[in-house]
Parts: C-alpha cells; structure tokens; sequence
C-alpha cells in the first residue's frame, strides 16, 4: 500500500552491536499490547538468546508476540526454540520463498520491531551474533522510530502476518486501532520495494533524491551492483558538480559481491565520483545522505535481488537535525577509510577479467531466478483461476 509521509515522529539512528540488541531488549520489555517481529536472519545465540528471552517473557504477561521469519535467512532457527516460544504463547511462523531452490527465491528481507503501533525498530541489521559480535560488529544501522509513521509501519506489515496467521485475523486488524504521535517534528516516509505488487518506492525514491541533488551524495552499501538507470543518474549528478561519495567494505561477506563491485571502480573514478573502502570490519550497511537534508535507511541493498526479488523497507526522512547525525556517522567512517585512487587501482589484465566475469555471472543469475520466480507466480496464479 501508498502511504504519505508523517510529521509527528521522533527518530534515533542505530548503530550495530550491542546498541542494537540492547536497544531490542529495552523494546520489547516496555510493550504493553503486541509485538510484530519479522527480520531475514534470526539465529540463537549469545547474543540473541536475551531477545529470545525477552519475547517469552512478553508473551507471559499477556502481550500478543508474533515473530516472522524468512526461511532460507533464518533456516538455522533451532526448532526446539520454536516449540518454545509456541508454549509460551509466541505466535510464529516462517516466510517460505515462491520456489524452493537453494540461494534462489522472493526472500522476506526486510528488518522489523514493531511495539504497540508506538515505537519501531528497523534498518539493515540481522538478529545474530555473527553481525552484532562485541568485539568487532560488522559496520551497519538501524534506526529507532516513536511517533505516527510507526503505524504505517504496521499497515504495510499487515498483509504478511495476515497472510502467516490467517487464524489470528480479528487480533491483528484490531491494532489498527492504536495509534500514537511524538512530541518531535521529524517527516518521515515508509518505502516499500515489493516488485509482485508493482511496489518500487525505494528505488524510486533514490533516483528522483540524486536526480534532484545539488551539492553532496553519500552512499554507504553492500553488494553494490546498481542498474544502468542509476548508473546514469550518479555519472549526471557528477556532471552538475555534485560530489559523490560511495563507501563500500574492503572485505566482504560475499568474496564474488566485492569483486563484482569493484568492475566499477574506474568507470566511478573516471566520472569523478569518489570511491572509499572502509577497512576496520565487513560492511553491511544501507545508508544514504544527500544535500545534508535527505536520509535513507533500511533493508534495501543496490542489486537486481533487492529490486526485483525480496522484500524491502526503508524508511525516507527529510530532516537536517537527523542528516546531521548522519552526516557526522559518515565524516567518522570516512576519516577511517581509505579513499581509492585510479592510479593506485591498476586492474591486471587476469583480474579485470575476472572481475568483468563474477559481474556478468552475478547479474545473469539474479535474471535468472527472476525469471523463475515469475514463472512460479504464473503458474500459482494459473492454479488459483482454474
């Protein structure tokens, strides 16, 4: 569904680590009516296990506690653990992919808390130790959200706990009731990229904030392979004389992402767009900035997957005491970071073909498993018709 954007909000970022879980745990224990959790990865461990708790300990006091995850992101979720969560009242239930192919299908990948249509948690962080380690937390954030746009949040979830908890339907509609507002004054924007439902909103809202943009872009990301249209809207903004600046990690989660990725280098530095590799952990944030005014935060990663197969949130907030925040998180990452130049970035004639091929690869397989997830769509919608 459409929503408008919200003036009544407050809205904190959140950075990975123990701010986050912290910040889960803190959440969780204040909720006083229901609780809607649904992320992409959802492991038990060290870490979470207090999260895990947490929600049990909700359910007991008599807050409605529904958890969704995806199936393929959460598939190590232990089923005892479940079984758990069940007995004390959790309602739960996994988000299957439209084929059941390894590594392949429509993925549920967004992040989301949400506690009473009052106060939201969302951005680009798994719940797993992996990403949130104390030592070293991979680099990426979330962001607290209290005020008006917390119940857009829960519209454009609706239709998937709908869908998962059909028995629950009454319950579920009933919190639309539950509405709350912020004392601050913070415009924010919910954007949803769901392609089966001809939804684009987040990759529409950053071409029309970089067609737009006269001074500054920032762009922190991972698994950076963008289209042609936004490759084109970048290499324009350049032209205007916009600075731009792209933070990508020096290591990678995804070895053949990163090599991917850096198929691009030169043309970016050969159209005066600024390339930084941050070095001090694995980057898995979706953060933007531009003109110091426009912020963008969420699930949504700069490859066909993001766009065409998963599911996508973020959030869109046109605020400058927010976009300062932000703008003082990237100047950190940036002064820690290692700005890349063409004469040190020298391509051997084995690795620019390398590079060339892992691109092609990587974009001939998501057309692929497109492909195959429309023709699944197809012929479920064909099932349903006879």
């Amino acid at each position: 569904m459409k929503t408008r954007a919200t003036q009544k909000n407050r809205i904190i970022l959140i950075r990975n680590g123990h701010q986050f879980i912290h910040t889960n745990i803190k959440l969780i224990q204040a909720a006083k009516k229901f609780i809607l959790l649904h992320t992409y990865i959802f492991t038990e461990d060290e870490v979470t296990t207090p999260i895990i708790n947490a929600l049990s300990e909700a359910a007991d006091r008599g807050v409605q506690v529904y958890i969704l995850l995806d199936a393929f992101g959460s598939s190590d979720f232990p089923a005892q653990t479940v079984e758990k969560l069940k007995a004390h009242g959790v309602k739960f239930s996994f988000f299957t992919p439209l084929i059941n192919l390894k590594k392949i299908g429509r993925r549920l990948h967004q992040k989301m808390l949400i506690i009473d249509n009052k106060i939201a948690l969302t951005g680009g962080i798994n719940l797993s130790q992996e990403f949130n380690n104390k030592y070293k937390p991979w680099l990426d954030f979330s962001c607290c959200i209290e005020g008006e746009e917390v119940h857009h949040l829960y519209q454009q979830s609706l239709q998937l706990y709908l869908s998962h908890f059909p028995l629950s339907k009454t319950e579920l509609l009933g919190f639309n009731e539950l509405k709350h507002l912020a004392n601050d004054n913070v415009l924010v924007k919910t954007n949803v990229n769901d392609f089966f439902k001809n939804n684009q909103d987040i990759f529409t809202s950053y071409i029309k904030a970089i067609s737009t943009a006269r001074d500054e872009i920032i762009i922190l990301a991972t698994y950076f392979i963008p289209g042609k249209l936004m490759l084109n809207e970048l290499k324009k903004a350049a032209n205007r004389g916009v600075e731009i600046k792209l933070i990508f990690g020096k290591v990678s989660d995804q070895p053949l992402a990163s090599i991917a990725e850096k198929y691009l280098y030169e043309w970016y530095i050969k159209n005066n767009i600024q390339i930084y590799e941050w070095g001090d952990s694995i980057i898995h944030g979706k953060l933007a900035l531009i003109d110091s005014k426009w912020v963008t935060i969420g699930s949504y990663n700069h490859n066909y997957i993001s766009r065409y197969g998963n599911l996508e949130l973020n959030l869109e907030v046109f605020n400058k005491s927010f976009a300062k925040i932000v703008k003082n998180e990237f100047d950190m990452i940036l002064s820690r970071s290692k700005k890349i130049q063409l004469d040190e970035f020298e391509f051997s004639t084995k690795s620019r073909l390398l590079s060339f091929l892992v691109y092609k690869l990587t974009n001939l397989i998501t057309f692929l498993s497109i492909i195959l997830l429309f023709r699944k769509s197809s012929e479920s919608t064909d099932k349903l018709l006879k």
